[in-house]
């Protein structure tokens, strides 16, 4: 089975080839210019035959609706024809801590000082369960949240508003690696889509703007 993933839902661009000889990884620092790089990261694969791919799989979010357009655009053309798997882009980021024994804690800066959000537990073997889904909340709200799961830790660029909390720094981003054990996983368990499209949350910024000026009136 030959299989192709990318995720643009950060400033690192990550994708992986696989089949059944190889595994190529690419990670490019992306900053804002998502569409350049995804040129550059398409040339680091330069020789696999993507025609032939038998599953495409890309990260679907949450994130910011540019660059994660431009990975989707760019993975649905590849996968005209084929079978496609949406990887959860804060899952990805929280795999990078997956040898941890407790709760991993992935936040991410959202517009207007909200934060994107999710939680996993980790037994230390290297696998992580879904404990609660992605969110999008005010920083106090997710203050809130967060207590009740402990021990934990925290990855991406949102950890900064809990600087007293153990806080993993360094792994703030996907890693190509990463993505190929996410992929293959969501493969293994059928995992399938039939329409890619950007993870978005349930409310709105504008609808918990409104809901936070209620509750202060």
């Amino acid at each position: 089975m030959k299989i192709f993933a990318i995720d643009t839902s950060t400033p690192r661009v990550v994708a992986c080839y696989l089949d059944e000889h190889v595994k190529l990884l690419a990670e490019v620092e992306s900053g804002e210019k998502h569409g350049t790089h995804v040129h550059r990261i398409a040339k680091m694969f330069d020789g696999v035959d993507f025609s032939a791919l038998d599953v495409v799989g890309v990260g679907v979010g949450p994130g910011g609706l540019t660059g994660l357009r431009v990975g989707i655009s760019f993975a649905t053309a590849l996968g005209i024809g084929k079978k496609f798997v949406a990887i959860n882009s804060l899952e990805l980021i929280a795999y990078n801590a997956s040898f941890f024994n407790g709760y991993v804690v992935v936040l991410r800066k959202a517009r207007q000082g909200y934060l994107y959000g999710a939680i996993y537990l980790g037994k230390g073997t290297g696998e992580l369960e879904e404990v609660r889904t992605p969110f999008i909340q005010s920083v106090e709200a997710v203050r809130d949240i967060v207590s009740e799961f402990n021990p934990k830790v925290f990855l991406g660029d949102g950890a900064e508003f809990f600087r007293t909390a153990t806080v993993l720094q360094d792994w703030d981003l996907p890693r190509a690696d990463n993505l190929a054990i996410l992929v293959k996983g969501k493969i293994e368990a059928g995992q399938f889509v039939d329409l890619v499209e950007p993870l978005y949350l349930q409310k709105s910024i504008a609808e918990l703007n409104f809901e936070k000026r209620k509750g202060q009136s």
